[in-house]
């Protein structure tokens, strides 16, 4: 699949792992976007840029990492520092597959109580993410 930012300076093409779009409600994603962000998880080692001369990499904790446009600020990614795992916000690709699910929200304990979405999804909290992640390292 192809993706890229709003200003077309940083494309990219991936692998989709699957159809699940996570919501992950932490306070940088938050900061990051005036909301949630929505990403799907792609398969390991298929993130490969096109066009990369203003992508941007971002050290947003000890095992995580951000990555964006420096031209116009779209949120592309985050992955492990290790690239072991990677999602791609779900609305940077140029064309989103039609089955797509809403399965997962993260970081659920940092949620604000102004919004709710009303699928089921399944939830986890803050301690939860990080133990699955950082078990890793």
């Amino acid at each position: 699949m192809k993706g890229q930012c709003v200003c077309g300076e940083t494309a990219f093409t991936v692998t989709l792992k699957d159809q699940n779009v996570h919501v992950c409600h932490c306070s940088i994603c938050r900061r990051q976007t005036s909301g949630v962000i929505m990403t799907v998880d792609t398969v390991q080692g298929s993130l490969n840029f096109d066009k990369q001369k203003y992508l941007s990499v971002y050290s947003s904790s000890d095992w995580g990492e951000r990555g964006f446009c420096n031209a116009c600020g779209t949120n592309l990614f985050w992955r492990t520092k290790d690239h072991s795992y990677c999602n791609i916000n779900v609305f940077s690709l140029e064309e989103a597959p039609e089955d797509l699910k809403l399965d997962m929200e993260i970081y659920i304990d940092n949620k604000p109580e102004f919004y709710s979405f009303s699928n089921r999804t399944k939830k986890m909290t803050e301690a939860e993410v990080v133990a699955l992640f950082s078990s890793d390292q």
